[in-house]
């Protein structure tokens, strides 16, 4: 008896964590950085954790990911649709803000040394590139 009561627990905080992470699947098609670590092009699964703000970006063909903390960011309008919002300095992206479809709260990255660098840098500006599902 106990030992099945310990099963049920342990499958109910098993199904309560799999409904806070939230996947996304998107194609990416510019090389970008995340943090401090450059990511190819291509397609990328996103996971992002709700409860630690801990965000998983894995290639579809597993060869390249990086998991980052990012800061809680809210909206007044739930998106439709997931998305990735770049910003791109030059030719360089970095990877600045995570949507999921219906939730309005998001995940935002800190500025990385680089980042801060290029942009210090930039005669052009900051442009926004949303990368959506």
């Amino acid at each position: 008896m106990t030992t099945k009561l310990f099963c049920i627990a342990l499958l109910a905080a098993a199904s309560m964590c799999a409904e806070m992470t939230q996947r996304l699947i998107v194609q990416i098609p510019f090389g970008f950085y995340v943090g401090n670590s450059m990511l190819p092009s291509g397609e990328y699964t996103v996971d992002t954790d709700a409860g630690t703000h801990l965000v998983r970006l894995r290639s579809a063909d597993w060869k390249s990911g990086v998991m980052i903390l990012t800061n809680a960011v809210q909206t007044s309008a739930r998106p439709s649709v997931g998305n990735l919002i770049f910003t791109k300095y030059g030719d360089d992206y970095f990877l600045y803000r995570i949507w999921q479809a219906g939730n309005d709260t998001g995940n935002e990255l800190n500025k990385s040394r680089r980042e801060r660098e290029v942009a210090a840098n930039s005669r052009r500006g900051a442009q926004t590139i949303v990368a959506s599902k």
